[in-house]
């Protein structure tokens, strides 16, 4: 099963690996038993066992949100609780247009845990100076699209200069399912291009999901206010009903270090925070993971170094 976890780590496909975490004194083999779920394979010895179809069921309601889960579950008689970790992809954020308004939200985005793609054919915007730690995409608009990947897992931001590329951005981004796809303008020129989408014959379901103006409403002025009230709304959209579930990068790479140690036979812990109460900075989903064979015992993780976690080893 983990050759087959390995594969699906490296491509960053959605995951769920449920686990056994406790099982009655009749079931003393249950408890470490695992079953990895993909969008369209199960692997793992639990699917033979008489739980593995309710465990398969748990993983794949699972699969659909965000986060973790712990659920006591009973099946042919034998009772057992399963802990479930979900991996989806990583957020993206595509950003058409390197002007004042990109500069802020790239930097805002980066805080919310996006990976940030910025396109321009300006060489004095698109670059890393101007955006550092995104991807930088110097070239004419179209050309540079065809080479992104646009999923539901990406956010498209359409603000090109003086609108001149706007409405060909969109009509090549309308071809597939982005999970966000907003585009600056007053609201006679959304007026204009809706219109002139319904004489192209795109369905309107389609157009109505497009945010132009895009933003939320909070009587924003400047680039930074504009970029904040993009960035609220792609939290909201995100997070919200149909949101489309996303991982951050340092989840996958959390399990992409602790397969390298299970690749070189060398034991680690982990620990995962299932639930909070009360003022804490920390979440759920967040980790902290411990190779016991290195040198004062490596932490690793989000979760490293705050007091629970802390007291692990």
């Amino acid at each position: 099963m983990y050759r087959e976890l390995q594969e699906f780590v490296s491509k960053k496909k959605p995951i769920a690996l449920a686990t056994v975490v406790e099982a009655g004194e009749k079931n003393r083999e249950l408890p470490g038993q695992k079953l990895l779920l993909t969008e369209s394979e199960v692997f793992g010895p639990l699917q033979d066992h008489p739980i593995g179809a309710e465990v398969h069921r748990l993983a794949a309601e699972a699969l659909k949100q965000r986060g973790v889960h712990f659920r006591q579950i009973t099946a042919e008689k034998v009772t057992a609780g399963i802990f479930v970790e979900c991996y989806h992809p990583v957020a993206r954020l595509l950003i058409l247009g390197g002007g004042h308004v990109a500069r802020p939200l790239a930097q805002i985005a980066s805080l919310l845990q996006y990976q940030i793609t910025v396109v321009d054919d300006r060489p004095t915007f698109a670059n890393n100076q101007r955006f550092p730690g995104a991807a930088v995409v110097c070239d004419e608009f179209i050309p540079a699209l065809q080479r992104q990947t646009i999923d539901p897992a990406t956010s498209v931001v359409i603000v090109t200069r003086g609108h001149r590329h706007d409405l060909a951005c969109l009509e090549y981004v309308l071809q597939f399912q982005p999970g966000y796809v907003g585009m600056i303008g007053s609201r006679r020129r959304v007026k204009l291009v809706k219109e002139h989408l319904a004489r192209c014959g795109y369905p309107e379901e389609k157009v109505n999901r497009v945010h132009m103006p895009i933003g939320l409403a909070i009587g924003a002025a400047t680039p930074e206010e504009i970029a904040v009230s993009i960035a609220a709304q792609l939290v909201e959209v995100r997070r919200g009903p149909g949101g489309v579930p996303t991982s951050t990068a340092e989840e996958w790479e959390l399990l992409t270090r602790t397969m390298e140690y299970v690749n070189l036979g060398q034991p680690v812990v982990a620990a995962t925070i299932l639930r909070t109460r009360g003022s804490t900075p920390a979440r759920p989903v967040q980790k902290c993971w411990y190779c016991l064979t290195a040198p004062a015992l490596e932490p690793l993780g989000e979760a490293a170094g705050k007091r629970r976690c802390a007291g692990m080893p």
